[in-house]
């Protein structure tokens, strides 16, 4: 049987009580209020209601949690996360032979707060294909496909080949893109890496790296409003031979890095 929840009274009460005075303020109808019933049960039926709720809401209570902690900012973790298989060294992410995209050598590390490098930490990755599709949430992509777990080294650092990400759009076709359309928003996500960083006696990290010059940070933004200045990086140029034939990638490839500083639990 459900107990009553102090906590969910709380809040809940309180939304609740503030979207009767936001009713109230804008005039809404009767007819109106069944359009969004309505609506609310297609969203549940669609099964995009994690969707809808991450694109609306996760950015916004992922920085209440966190932004004020010491340590790199953390980002908004999106519903595309799947448990995913270890990889090998040197690591690259699976892919198809003819995965589209431009090959990218990725360089990370990641250290305590005082920079003393953390070995061991595991990092996992995963990111979209240059079509927009997450393997595992859509047919196309393979099993497991841009997504991987890696293992810093005893100077805390890693690097692993991928494609690099590209701009796209959120799943649009249902009641979440229909929604975007009413208020006017686009659906559009800015190209972007996912991690998730850990490490026994640190807090876990989930964060993303987006990279500068995107069209849509510089445009309309993203739609989920996840991205944060110190989680965007700049893409270089890598020519060193054996690096490329190491990672499986052809000379030029692109580059980027990044370092995180991960806190103590408390």
């Amino acid at each position: 049987m459900t107990e009553q929840n102090d906590r969910v009274t709380k809040v809940a009460v309180d939304i609740i009580e503030t979207i009767k005075d936001r009713l109230a303020a804008h005039d809404v109808n009767h007819q109106e209020f069944m359009a969004a019933v309505q609506f609310m049960g297609k969203l549940a039926g669609s099964g995009e209601m994690p969707l809808f709720m991450m694109v609306f809401f996760e950015a916004a209570v992922e920085r209440i949690t966190f932004d004020h902690k010491p340590g790199t900012k953390g980002a908004v973790q999106g519903p595309y996360f799947k448990e995913h298989s270890k990889i090998d060294p040197p690591y690259r992410l699976p892919m198809r032979e003819d995965e589209p995209g431009d090959p990218i050598i990725f360089s990370g590390k990641i250290t305590d707060l005082d920079g003393n490098p953390l070995a061991g930490v595991s990092v996992d990755t995963w990111h979209s294909g240059n079509d927009g599709t997450y393997s595992g949430f859509n047919p196309v992509p393979p099993e497991d496909n841009l997504r991987g777990i890696m293992e810093t080294d005893e100077n805390g650092e890693f690097r692993f080949a991928s494609i690099r990400p590209a701009p796209y759009q959120i799943p649009h076709a249902g009641p979440t893109g229909q929604f975007l359309l009413m208020i006017g928003r686009h659906a559009w996500r800015p190209a972007h890496f996912h991690f998730k960083l850990n490490k026994e006696g640190y807090d876990p990290l989930t964060t993303q790296i987006y990279f500068e010059g995107d069209a849509i940070i510089e445009g309309q933004g993203d739609i989920v409003g996840g991205v944060k200045d110190e989680l965007i990086i700049s893409i270089g140029e890598g020519s060193d031979p054996e690096i490329a034939s190491t990672y499986g990638v052809p000379v030029p490839y692109q580059t980027a890095e990044y370092s995180w500083r991960l806190r103590p639990s408390s």
